[in-house]
């Protein structure tokens, strides 16, 4: 077969792919994709010489683009390309050539893996035979020639050549056992992988150690890798010692995968291991102007802060793994030696991410924008660390560097100590409580401190105390936390009396009256106060605790109540604003007044309500832009004076429920649409705002169709068929469960206003489709979920359930029970192959089954309830053996809950 006529059009094609040239390139990738259709073979073939021969002398990035592309085209479906004519279903161009082809094709690809000299085109080759392997596995047809070539090449003298067999167990860690006859032995694959890592060659040492992370992930058996795992992985860190500053960050990455994945491999290594880690996390002295604490015993690094994050976070990361996957090894460690190291390392981050200079701080005006900058790793980190190994070792060792921090003259340090504080609140829970007056007092300084970042973190500690210790700060120290924050409130620096007002937001939100009474006013006129400042992030914040408050207080805050119904009047009655911020602090206003609406009750609210409505519809109206911030506050507003009416409310419907099925009506462009569920975050950025407005939508039609019931009857139909088209939604799960959860509410609708539901084909359709979903979904979450809105809309219409639906259920229900109970058989027998990292991931998926059989329970149980009903034995719903096949099917259940694997110290319980 020759391919020669083709090199002239193959070669314009490359070169039209690399030119910048939108037009040349479409026109090219339309050709090229004639060319594949009329000639698969000729195409396929030429592409592997061009890029894996150099035929056709092309520089090498045209040699790069033709090994792309062959990846690329060789095992996608071409439309207009077919394995049989008569089904007319597109077919790859591997699958049409001749098995000759395929060979030949391989040939080349082996010879360019064996011969290329070109260090680039080697990793492109070895990225294009991986992908070749990996669909030959697929198809179950090995690809033989391959793995002698890369046993070859382990032996050669070159670098290059020795890198090669490594990159391709990465990229297919499989290929010993599927592409060879006789699988090679674990021990022989060990041996080799040992030989990578003490490669002479940097960067073959580098890619040894990522092959052994995905051949332990993936390449072995259970009993494999703990036949060699602990021993390579022991090698890795030996590895990772030798190599130079700039490929640290590389070899520590595959090591954070297998750490999170298989965490036993580590343990019995767990001196040279961490030894090798725990020095990395110490802070540079470049760039951070660190103070002269000694925050652990490792000296600082000598490089820039950004090559050492790169560095510190994979490490952090393995490190915070093992520690919530093997919490009693890392906390027994050299008697708590990892822990104490640890909280110090974290400390000195959290110092020497801040620069001295706070003006930029003290003067920022867009919150949201330095809130996406602020540095949280260490924060992130001790807080994991405090809930994977909880107070008892966490709080002691912490608390003796906070009051030692608390001591120095660097703000910074007094800044980290209570930050520290603050992100161990849920983990260390029960000690805190226990211990909150000696913390309190020894963080009570803080409230006074000259610095006010470091004021402005204590009023942080001190809402994040509010709302983690579950009211323990409220009813023993809510005197002295109201006097502080009072107090800040009136504090010289705005950033300071804004943070004042959202602590008192997390306070509220756990307190009862009783623990504000005395200070209601004072609180509330200290709000007013900081809303009158003129700046718009701490007039925001203002009204955001003023409704948080109001919530609390319900009928205490009446008197309080037409000053600030008002005030958000006033803020309101200039919808034309453009400004951003301005608009968001209508939104807050929305909120505000909505919130403080259903504190005070109806009988006070009432009147104000329909002038507030106007407001909002008018705001509606005027908004266009698709991001305009009112847009979502408007939802939740509606929703919110919804509930404070009841019945009231059914004359603003026409005003809200339009925009509701507008939005939840959006969908994304056809190709994200058509991306299929294993592609639903492709969704992108793009999409996000959108998507979530839709959820958003969905909830608030819930809202109003439980809250409305027969009153909602005129968008009873619209909503009906979208939330049923909604429940096979590709590119959310969020929107499909939003939409099932709407289902039952919009029954109670019909069933309430007596229309809709005298049509039998209207509840045949929304049982016929929920079913229908059922029987698709490969989801055993949303399984579940399904079986949950059947339920409920069973139980709403309280009538029996059609006998043919009622069959096409239990079929359903029985394919669930089957794969429920061959999944578990599968486990039970893998079980004592798994290590303990694998267990964790199969008995959550166990909890998920678990819920799942619940539910399914529950439903075969309404469907029996309903056909024992007058009406339903009158029609004979559970006739013709239809009651015994659904108590078989119950009896099932309890028989699949008894199986499966067993958590410790776990029963399994029918």
């Amino acid at each position: 077969m020759s391919t020669e006529h083709l090199l002239g059009d193959i070669g314009a094609v490359l070169t039209a792919f690399i030119a910048s040239e939108d037009h040349p390139r479409r026109e090219a990738e339309a050709h090229l994709q004639r060319l594949a259709v009329e000639q698969p073979a000729e195409v396929l073939l030429v592409l592997a010489q061009v890029g894996a021969q150099g035929v056709g002398g092309f520089q090498l990035d045209h040699r790069l683009l033709a090994l792309i592309l062959l990846k690329r085209m060789a095992f996608k479906p071409l439309e207009g390309l077919f394995l049989n004519p008569q089904s007319q279903k597109p077919a790859a161009p591997f699958d049409v050539v001749r098995e000759t082809t395929r060979g030949r094709i391989e040939t080349v690809i082996c010879a360019g893996i064996k011969d290329e000299m070109d260090v680039r085109m080697r990793k492109g080759l070895g990225a294009c035979a991986a992908n070749w392997a990996h669909e030959c596995s697929i198809r179950h047809r090995p690809l033989l020639p391959l793995p002698p070539v890369l046993l070859e090449l382990t032996a050669s003298p070159h670098p290059f050549h020795r890198f090669t067999p490594f990159q391709l167990l990465d990229l297919t860690p499989t290929l010993l056992v599927d592409s060879v006859r006789d699988p090679i032995p674990a021990e022989q694959l060990a041996q080799m992988l040992q030989a990578g890592l003490n490669d002479p060659s940097v960067d073959v040492r580098v890619e040894a150690m990522k092959a052994v992370r995905s051949v332990l992930m993936e390449g072995v058996t259970g009993s494999e890798r703990s036949e060699i795992g602990a021993n390579l992985v022991l090698h890795s860190f030996e590895t990772l010692r030798n190599l130079p500053p700039a490929l640290v960050s590389h070899a520590l990455i595959p090591l954070v995968d297998l750490a999170s994945a298989h965490p036993g491999l580590f343990t019995t290594s767990l001196n040279p291991i961490l030894s090798s880690l725990l020095p990395l996390l110490a802070p540079p002295a470049q760039e951070t102007n660190l103070p002269p604490y000694q925050f652990s015993p490792y000296p600082p690094h000598n490089m820039t802060f950004d090559e050492w994050e790169d560095i510190s976070n994979p490490a952090t990361e393995i490190i915070l793994s093992l520690m919530e996957l093997r919490p009693s090894h890392m906390s027994e460690w050299e008697n708590g030696r990892a822990v104490k190291e640890m909280i110090g390392l974290l400390l000195a981050r959290q110092v020497a991410t801040f620069g001295n200079d706070s003006q930029e701080w003290i003067e920022t005006k867009d919150l949201d924008e330095e809130a996406d900058e602020y540095p949280v790793l260490a924060e992130e980190s001790l807080s994991r660390l405090s809930m994977a190994l909880g107070g008892e070792l966490v709080l002691p060792t912490l608390s003796q560097q906070v009051q030692a921090l608390l001591q120095q003259e660097d703000w910074r340090c007094r800044f980290a100590a209570i930050s520290g504080i603050s992100s161990i609140a849920e983990g260390c829970l029960d000690e805190l409580q226990t211990g909150l007056r000696e913390v309190l007092a020894m963080l009570s300084s803080a409230a006074k401190d000259p610095h006010p970042r470091v004021r402005y973190e204590f009023l942080q500690c001190l809402g994040q105390l509010s709302a983690d210790l579950e009211g323990a700060l409220q009813e023993n120290f809510a005197d002295d936390v109201l006097q502080i924050s009072l107090a800040l409130l009136e504090d010289p620096i705005m950033r300071v009396r804004s943070h004042s007002a959202a602590s008192l937001t997390n306070f509220f939100q756990e307190a009862s009256p009783r623990h504000f009474e005395k200070y209601l006013e004072p609180v509330v006129c200290g709000l007013l106060n900081l809303y009158q400042s003129q700046v718009l992030y701490a007039q925001d914040q203002a009204l955001a605790t003023l409704a948080t408050v109001a919530t609390a207080a319900e009928k205490m805050f009446t008197p309080f109540y037409r000053n600030i119904m008002d005030l958000c009047f006033m803020i309101l009655s200039n919808p034309a604003i453009t400004d951003v911020a301005q608009r968001k602090l209508q939104g807050r206003a929305m909120e505000c007044a909505t919130l403080l609406g259903m504190a005070v009750g109806k009988n006070m609210f009432g009147t104000d309500a329909v002038r507030l409505s106007q407001l909002m519809i008018t705001i509606q109206n005027q908004i266009v832009d698709a991001d305009d911030p009112r847009s979502s506050y408007l939802m939740d507003a509606w929703s919110n004076v919804c509930q404070s009416l009841g019945a009231a409310f059914e004359p603003f419907l026409q005003y809200v429920v339009p925009n509701l099925l507008k939005t939840a009506s959006y969908k994304p462009s056809a190709s994200l649409g058509e991306t299929g569920d294993e592609h639903e975050d492709d969704t992108g950025g793009a999409h996000t705002y959108e998507i979530d407005q839709k959820i958003m939508a969905f909830e608030s039609l819930t809202t109003y169709a439980f809250q409305m019931r027969g009153k909602f009857a005129p968008w009873l139909a619209p909503c009906m068929q979208l939330s049923l088209n909604e429940l096979s939604c590709s590119f959310s799960e969020d929107v499909r469960e939003a939409a099932a959860f709407l289902v039952p509410g919009l029954l109670q609708v019909a069933k309430d206003s007596k229309v809709w539901m005298d049509e039998p084909y209207n509840l045949t359709q929304v049982f016929q489709q929920l079913v229908n979903v059922i029987v698709k979904t490969n989801d055993i979450g949303y399984t579940a979920l399904l079986y949950k809105s059947f339920t409920d809309s069973l139980h709403v219409i309280s009538a029996p359930f059609p006998v043919g639906l009622t069959t096409q259920l239990l079929k359903s229900g029985h394919a669930v029970l089957h794969t429920i109970a061959q999944t578990r058989a599968d486990r039970e027998a893998q079980e004592p192959y798994m290590d303990e990292s694998d267990k964790e991931i199969y008995l959550e998926e166990q909890n998920e089954e678990e819920a799942c059989l619940t539910q399914l329970r529950k439903a075969l149980e309404m469907v029996i309830k309903v056909g024992d009903s007058n009406v339903g034995t009158e029609q004979g719903a559970l006739a013709n053996g239809l009651r015994e096949e659904l108590q078989g099917a119950l009896d099932m259940v309890k028989e699949i809950k008894k199986r499966g694997m067993k958590g410790d110290g776990e029963k399994r319980f029918g």
